[in-house]
């Protein structure tokens, strides 16, 4: 048996096929934000692995237009893009930049491929394209989120938060004023993009709010929800899914805005969904806490996915599609369903999940 500092915790998956996927390894006692994650390839039943000085964010499949195989990219949470066959390294936005000086930025935290080019997105409002010479560059400058507005103490909200201080000025028309001004300063961290074409690419936010691209600017679409937004999923140019915290689950697109809907009722709890993937075209979710699990919708209702295989479904933390397999991986488990049979797959350098 391993000991405990040998075990690996798997952070990231990218299913490629059947028989071969990637997942994104860290050692268990490892810190978080440590410079370092070990990509593990799994091709039919053998387990190799590459190591990179870097904490990832993100991986994903990128096919070039002239080529006709994809390649691996891994997203660094700074800012930097790696082509995992050539180890090519690409800064996406680099530490001394005047962007950097004149907005607020943090994090990138996804990247995938939506037509031609690959796209990243993340905190403060980033979103970037790769051109086809390997550069990136910002879809929407005027969509950054500008200075912190607390930090200024000439900003509207700053001298709101001194204004209500004197009792007289305390009044409910105030507060709302204040708590807009607080909405308008919160960052619009994206978690997640999907898109059908580079017309119409959607983003899914912590700032409680789905995002639109139209290939020119990027815009807030109409929703009704309290809650921050981690995943999103474009189905069809009518039929989009967003979801996220507390039970968060949105259906539309941007021509009609989107709609909350009841669909986690008969689940107990408040499901964070942290992704979602279609197989078979059946949507399924991943749900990293109450209750954490594999969900697939069923009609309108959310309902959890169970297995014949002991112990069943329940460390999730991410969910993949391929034509013909569905995997979901955990922290410390690994499932792949071909639509009608469950297998779980071992990773030798864990014990065998019980």
């Amino acid at each position: 048996m391993a000991s405990k500092k040998e075990q690996i915790t798997f952070t990231r998956l990218c299913a490629v096929s059947r028989d071969l996927i990637y997942l994104a390894t860290t050692p268990d006692d490892q810190e978080l934000g440590t410079p370092f994650t070990a990509i593990c390839q799994y091709n039919a039943g053998e387990w190799s692995y590459e190591t990179f000085d870097i904490p990832l964010s993100s991986m994903t499949l990128y096919k070039a237009p002239d080529k006709d195989y994809q390649v691996l990219y891994l997203l660094s949470e700074k800012g930097v893009a790696i082509n995992f066959a050539t180890k090519e390294r690409e800064v996406i936005i680099p530490d001394r930049t005047p962007l950097r000086r004149d907005h607020r930025l943090g994090y990138l935290q996804k990247i995938k491929q939506v037509g031609a080019h690959l796209y990243a997105c993340g905190d403060g409002g980033q979103v970037y394209r790769r051109e086809h010479d390997a550069t990136w560059q910002v879809v929407d400058k005027a969509f950054l989120d500008g200075p912190d507005a607390l930090m200024d103490p000439k900003s509207e909200l700053r001298m709101m938060g001194g204004f209500l201080r004197i009792k007289e000025n305390r009044t409910q028309q105030n507060y709302n004023k204040e708590k807009e001004l607080r909405l308008k300063n919160e960052s619009k961290d994206l978690w997640d993009l999907s898109g059908l074409s580079e017309d119409s690419i959607y983003f899914a936010s912590e700032k409680k709010q789905v995002y639109w691209f139209d290939g020119k600017t990027i815009q807030a679409l109409p929703d009704k929800t309290d809650r921050g937004l981690i995943s999103i999923l474009a189905k069809s140019e009518d039929e989009v899914y967003a979801a996220g915290r507390d039970g968060t689950f949105l259906i539309g697109n941007h021509k009609s805005g989107f709609r909350e809907i009841d669909a986690f009722r008969g689940l107990p709890g408040w499901p964070n969904i942290n992704g979602m993937a279609l197989f078979q075209d059946r949507l399924y979710l991943s749900s990293y806490s109450d209750p954490r699990g594999l969900l697939v919708l069923n009609g309108d209702q959310i309902e959890q996915v169970h297995c014949d295989l002991t112990p069943d479904i329940k460390d999730v933390s991410a969910v993949g599609a391929v034509t013909d397999a569905l995997w979901v991986m955990g922290v410390k488990d690994l499932l792949r369903f071909d639509g009608s049979t469950w297998e779980r797959i071992h990773f030798p350098a864990d014990d065998p999940v019980r």
